[in-house]
């Protein structure tokens, strides 16, 4: 590992316990205050969409019934990846011009998403609202959020830091749909998102005003215009050089193909499957709940065993929770409820838990790889590649299972895991081929393979 040598500095008097505890205390509030409101805006950020399912639902059978399925579940698609897509624009924007501005640029959309989509009626107009729009607004809301816990947790606890933030994003999966539920089944739609826009502001805003960016603008924005010098430029692609990002974004784009499929199709798969819709319901948000355990664990195993280690362990082991329970599920005869209703569960159980770390990681992982300047552009500069995969991975595996056949049932469910453990057995034998062949030994020392 790499090791710093550390210049003396002339004593200076020590100052008294009674001044250290006082200057801790107020730090390390500090620093939770800005977890807390990061957690919050992935609450609305990431949960939101999550609520897809319920809209997905009363989409097809009561406001657009004559939309094919595969034109509805785009809406939620588009809402779910374009934050992802659009990385290497957001992440450079809120390195260059601040994370606040982002971030409030990003509360603006979202909350207005709600109610742009409080009025419309046609599909194009929840396309560009529900979809769009409150992509867009994530966009920019997102890599702040989900970056700013390096800047108070650098170093081992980073990973427990980003794992608490992301747990927001599976706490909000978790309340959000049966909260969207119950406002559907008692009120109209255009009601529901309007108090859907009115609990959004009432998150957003207070996180946004809390969380405070140690050193404003990106250390490399503040030297060039300490210098005097412009700034850094709009795109910076110079990482794609490097033969570990590389390997780092070929292999996450293709264990992100498999990572949506099982929010959009788990209800749906269960209820084909002659589950209940309740129970169905019940099956996503036992998942997101156990996320939070899971995003929080896998972040502090990853400070103790090496970062890469468990962000490949995290995609194995989601993939083979498909094959382990969700593919004997959709293949178990109808007649056996009770194989199917506890092959689901176990589903639930086991990739909440162990499934779903990864989402915490990939800041984490940059930034002991490649450092944490410019952290949110480098972020972006994955997100948006691995963001395609993620958005061609629910509508391929809608495409295959067409009308519900058990077979195709099947092949969907086991296409969602291959991709997954596919993409994380890879990264371990790349990473392990990278460590062992580079010659200078530099990178090799980078990279924790424990």
């Amino acid at each position: 590992m790499t090791t710093f040598k550390l210049s003396q500095r002339p004593a200076r008097p020590s100052p008294s316990t009674e001044e250290h505890s006082t200057a801790d205390a107020s730090q390390n509030g500090q620093k939770w205050l800005n977890i807390a409101a990061a957690s919050a805006i992935l609450f609305i950020g990431v949960g939101y969409t999550n609520t897809f399912g319920v809209f997905q639902d009363y989409y097809q059978t009561t406001l657009l019934p004559d939309e094919a399925p595969l034109k509805i579940i785009a809406i939620g698609s588009v809402a779910s990846s374009l934050y992802l897509i659009l990385g290497v624009f957001a992440g450079r924007f809120a390195d260059l011009i601040g994370y606040r501005v982002s971030l409030g640029i990003g509360a603006a959309l979202m909350i207005g998403s709600m109610f742009a989509a409080s009025v419309s009626r046609e599909y194009w107009q929840l396309f560009l609202s529900q979809g769009l729009m409150f992509g867009l607004g994530v966009a920019f809301a997102y890599l702040p959020a989900v970056t700013i816990s390096h800047q108070y947790f650098g170093g081992r606890r980073h990973g427990l830091a980003n794992g608490i933030v992301v747990s927001g994003g599976a706490l909000g999966g978790c309340i959000l749909p049966y909260i969207v539920r119950e406002l559907m089944a008692n009120l109209t739609l255009a009601q529901t998102f309007r108090i859907l826009g009115y609990i959004s502001a009432g998150v957003l805003l207070p996180s946004i005003f809390i969380l405070k960016p140690r050193n404003g603008l990106s250390s490399s924005t503040r030297r060039s215009r300490a210098r005097g010098g412009t700034t850094p430029p709009l795109l910076d692609f110079s990482l794609l050089q490097d033969s570990r990002f590389i390997t780092l974004l070929v292999t996450s784009t293709i264990a992100m193909i498999g990572f949506l499929p099982r929010y959009f199709l788990l209800p749906k798969s269960a209820v084909a499957h002659g589950i209940s819709d309740t129970y169905a319901s019940w099956l996503l948000g036992l998942m997101n709940g156990l996320s939070i355990v899971g995003r929080i664990g896998i972040g502090w195993l990853a400070d103790r065993y090496g970062k890469v280690t468990a962000l490949a362990s995290s995609f194995i082991l989601c993939g083979s929770g498909h094959f382990l329970f969700w593919l004997p599920g959709v293949a178990v005869p109808a007649e056996n409820a009770s194989s199917t209703i506890a092959l689901f569960t176990l589903f639930s159980i086991y990739t909440g838990i162990f499934g779903s770390g990864f989402v915490s990681l990939f800041p984490v992982v940059i930034a002991d790889l490649f450092g944490a300047d410019m952290l949110a552009s480098k972020v972006g500069l994955l997100n948006t590649v691995t963001g395609l995969g993620t958005l061609a991975g629910p509508s391929m595996v809608y495409a295959i299972i067409g009308n519900g056949v058990d077979l195709h049932w099947a092949i969907g469910v086991a296409s969602a895991g291959i991709f997954m453990f596919v993409g994380g057995l890879s990264m371990v034998t790349m990473f392990g081929w990278l460590s062992k062949h580079d010659r200078n030994g530099e990178e090799a020392s980078q990279i924790e393979l424990m």
